[in-house]
């Protein structure tokens, strides 16, 4: 469903430059008076110039005005992706900056508008907008109001002055509010698919609102997990998840929740998530019009296009965020959002699966795209099946032209009379003669209420099983699949650093998948031994000292926190394992004094203020314990934890007289 609105097309103009002479010499004239105290080196040729000045110039010209249009390169044929192969290396960028500039999508449509066009208005296209959207006014109705029972607390979702709000408020058996918190809602997340979720942002906190709005039902209900464990406003938005769904995220790096000003670069999914920061293809493009020079009839080595790229390193790029997982590791000194297209997703997180037994149900896999492709037999017999191969990201998945495409692309390796389903059956699918409708049916997903995705398994019969394949054969311990591998090396995890198998393994057993506990404690002493430095990997140390239930463990995993604190600045994470870590063993003024810093670098999450405040009471200082929970509950009037502490630090501090 499309939210944008529909841009009028502009006609690509090879001279369109955005600046007259006059203009950039009074520009870059202006520019080198902000700059006076620059030794000027005699420059003599017009490319000269611009290639010294446009790391300084790119930012302002490309905020005032687009660049200009180039002859695009000839869309891809996407019935033609290029196959895998097992070294799958990189496309080679010689001119490529490091770290690379990005410039937003915006600046790409100046030259590329029709392409533009058409993917803002795909879901990526509107995978976030802002709260106060007018788009969404007729989409989502309002006033609206959830119960729930176990907190016996009411949800709401209004209107005010043109802005969506969402409230959490309680009833006395009078039927008066004990108590009502309204929380402006700040970002929407989701393009109507199946849904609509809300943020809202603390400071510089983002939180998931309780609320999500349900297209299948077309109503409000509780936003995925929160039938769990209603967290109210409490949970914390995570930069690993928050990235997938916006264009360019900016969280703090260890933190969670805590995102830089502004938490967003850009809201949606943009042309750089694909294509790799735009920033020395738009400077060299501006200098080569300035001088003269025709672009590049070769490929543009400027930019990442996803066409020219491997197969299997095509699907890298749409890896980062169409694979689900039972874990994702980020690989030492990198974070998700370091990862650029044209690289592999395995240098920057390593995304780890437990192997499906055989004759599992499919209805598991929707959220692993990739996974389930590569488990079809048209992957495994053809190996040239990629997503590029069905998938062109600039288009809507359901247009008509893509529609028709998908069958064409079965067609390329079968034939009309591969399908035995007699014709009239084949008729009635909509569209009609549809492969899609029985090889790739809709499934529920069984975490996300009121969603279905598209099975990429691409079964004989929409309710066929998983055939059992080699990697599926499993010995006597768990059989892990390392996915950013190519796939006829998913199983070689001694390829994996040890540092990031152990936090694996530390992941499941925390999980629940307590078959990985052995090879956990198999591979512990020798983290141990390498003396890490990785914070993540010393985490991951303390967590697996303290599940030995012992005190030389629960001793050994206060020495790993500290060093953490050593190491990092610490998240809230660790704040409150380390005080917990205190408390257990009697050391409550240490355990106060690491809260009391949570409590004042990270403000908003209410278990700092229930621990602090319980173990404030433990060492008989109820004034403190009582000044916590008023502050608690200030922020937190939900939380009958709080509450109930309050009323037993007045009744024994009135008692004690402290």
């Amino acid at each position: 469903m499309g939210l944008a609105k529909q841009a009028t097309p502009r006609q690509a103009n090879a001279l369109d430059f955005p600046f007259s002479a006059s203009e950039l010499k009074k520009f870059l004239h202006g520019f080198r008076n902000s700059f006076s105290t620059v030794r000027v080196i005699p420059i003599r040729s017009k490319r000269a110039v611009f290639t010294a000045v446009s790391a300084w110039i790119l930012t302002p010209i490309v905020s005032l005005c687009p660049p200009y249009a180039r002859a695009q390169q000839p869309p891809h044929n996407i019935g033609q992706s290029k196959p895998a192969t097992k070294t799958a290396n990189p496309v080679r960028l010689p001119k490529a900056e490091p770290a690379g500039r990005f410039v937003g999508s915006k600046v790409c449509a100046s030259c590329h508008r029709d392409t533009y066009t058409s993917f803002s208005q795909t879901s990526m296209g509107q995978s976030m907008l802002p709260g106060d959207a007018q788009s969404l006014q007729s989409l989502l109705p309002a006033p609206a109001k959830v119960y729930d029972k176990d907190s016996n607390q009411y949800f709401e979702v209004m209107r005010k002055d043109g802005r969506l709000f969402q409230s959490q408020y309680s009833l006395d058996a009078d039927g008066k509010e004990i108590f009502r918190k309204d929380w402006r809602i700040d970002y929407v997340v989701g393009a109507g698919a199946n849904g609509f979720g809300f943020l809202i942002q603390r400071d510089h906190y983002l939180f998931e609102a309780p609320l999500s709005y349900y297209i299948k039902t077309q109503s409000w209900g509780f936003s995925p997990g929160f039938e769990i464990q209603n967290r109210a406003f409490t949970r914390p938005i995570l930069g690993r998840c928050i990235v997938c769904h916006s264009g360019r995220s900016n969280p703090v790096v260890g933190q969670v929740g805590l995102y830089k000003d502004p938490p967003f670069d850009e809201l949606a999914v943009g042309c750089e998530n694909c294509h790799g920061p735009g920033g020395l293809h738009v400077t060299e493009r501006i200098q080569d019009q300035m001088t003269g020079t025709p672009p590049p009839s070769s490929a543009d080595t400027t930019i990442v296009n996803p066409a020219r790229l491997s197969g299997w390193m095509a699907d890298n790029v749409c890896m980062r965020c169409h694979q689900g997982q039972d874990v994702r590791v980020e690989m030492p000194g990198k974070t998700v959002q370091d990862f650029r297209p044209g690289t592999p997703l395995g240098n920057y997180v390593s995304v780890f699966k437990i192997a499906p037994e055989a004759g599992a149900s499919p209805s598991a896999l929707p959220l692993e795209h990739y996974f389930g492709m590569t488990l079809s037999k048209c992957y495994q017999s053809s190996r040239n099946l990629h997503c590029i191969t069905c998938h062109d990201p600039h288009q809507e998945s359901s247009a008509p032209a893509l529609v028709a495409n998908y069958r064409a692309q079965c067609l390329r390796c079968h034939t009309e009379k591969s399908c035995k389903l007699e014709t009239a059956k084949r008729l009635a699918t909509h569209p009609p003669d549809d492969c899609l409708t029985c090889h790739m049916p809709k499934r529920d997903v069984t975490t996300i209420a009121h969603a279905a995705l598209t099975d990429h398994s691409i079964p004989a019969h929409a309710s066929s099983e998983f055939a059992s394949s080699d990697h599926q054969n499993r010995s006597q311990k768990p059989d892990l699949l390392v996915l950013t591998a190519p796939p006829d090396e998913w199983k070689r995890l001694e390829a994996v650093p040890q540092g990031s198998l152990f936090q694996a393994y530390d992941s499941l057993v925390r999980e629940g998948r307590q078959e990985f506990d052995p090879l956990l404690s198999q591979l512990l002493p020798q983290i141990v031994a390498s003396k890490p430095s990785d914070p993540a990997v010393v985490r991951a140390v303390a967590r697996a000292e303290f599940r030995k239930n012992t005190l030389a463990g629960t001793a050994k995993a206060i020495d790993s926190m500290k060093k953490v604190f050593e190491l990092t600045a610490p998240n809230i994470d660790d704040y409150l394992f380390l005080a917990d870590l205190y408390a257990r063993t009697q050391q409550e003024k240490k355990a106060v004094e690491i809260l009391e810093k949570a409590r004042t670098t990270s403000p908003y999450f209410r278990e700092i203020y229930e621990l602090l405040a319980t173990d404030y009471m433990t060492l008989g200082q109820y004034g403190d314990a009582l000044t916590v929970l008023r502050q608690g509950i200030e922020l937190f009037p939900d939380d009958l934890k709080l509450r109930s502490l309050e009323k037993k630090a007045n009744s024994v501090g009135l008692g004690t007289g402290n």
